[in-house]
């Protein structure tokens, strides 16, 4: 509940323009939802139980959710104060925690908007078809080609 508040902090500061004031709460909201779900976790990626069981416990996704989002908006906080490569690696880092859970159709496009605008264009394809792979690597077909902007 606090990192939801917190990101609702983040948004006013982000819709009135206030990028600088609006990347604290978001920072902060992402530390609370890490530490949730590596205590939900145990410590590590999966919990024993979830092997042999297949539990999950209600609301875990929503968790993830506030997490994908305040990183979403962190990093364009940073893009639209002049700090990209910071918002890229933001969005990276996200991804390499694990990808199933955080690589989202929305985070796909947007990272590859922010490797077009911050590379030349044979780089930042080379970027785009491996965050494809990744996902394909994950089986993450619910994000579309569309989403990598190669074409």
């Amino acid at each position: 509940v606090m990192s939801t508040l917190l990101a609702n902090d983040g948004l006013l500061c982000f819709a009135h323009p206030d990028y600088d004031q609006a990347m604290p709460f978001f920072s902060k909201a992402i530390d609370l939802q890490r530490n949730a779900i590596t205590n939900y976790r145990g410590g590590s990626k999966y919990r024993l139980e979830e092997w042999i069981t297949g539990l999950e416990v209600v609301g875990a996704d929503s968790n993830q959710t506030v997490l994908t989002d305040c990183c979403n908006n962190l990093a364009l906080c940073s893009l639209y104060t002049c700090r990209m490569h910071e918002a890229v690696h933001i969005m990276e880092s996200i991804i390499r925690d694990d990808p199933t859970s955080y690589l989202t159709e929305g985070l796909a496009f947007n990272l590859c908007t922010l490797y077009e605008l911050g590379h030349e264009p044979a780089v930042s394809t080379r970027k785009k078809r491996v965050l494809q792979l990744i996902a394909k690597r994950f089986f993450l077909h619910d994000i579309g080609p569309e989403s990598f902007r190669i074409g």
